[in-house]
């Protein structure tokens, strides 16, 4: 196992306040040593437009779900509660 692996390894157990820690220290090393961060801004770019698309999905599920409800065979005054108690009182033999 090479160092990269083992640290991957022991970063994925980690909670979020130690990932984030860890991050500041690398970047630190990384301006200590003069590595460019350009790469990681290419990276973040990256993560935004894989999130932008994400979200497109989502909404566009999202709108999907307001027209299956447009079209649904209820009426818009529907009440379900109503409908669930007369179900239970049917079945359990209630008197009212």
């Amino acid at each position: 196992m090479t160092i990269r692996q083992e640290a991957c390894e022991k970063i994925m157990k980690l909670p979020d306040d130690g990932v984030r820690l860890i991050l500041v220290m690398a970047d630190e090393i990384a301006r200590q040593h003069n590595i460019s961060l350009e790469e990681k801004v290419e990276v973040e770019k990256d993560m935004s437009i894989e999130m932008n698309i994400s979200m497109t999905r989502k909404q566009r599920a999202f709108q999907d779900m307001l027209e299956m409800r447009e079209k649904s065979t209820y009426p818009k005054d529907f009440d379900y509660k109503k409908v669930l108690e007369k179900a239970i009182n049917e079945k359990y033999d209630f008197v009212d």
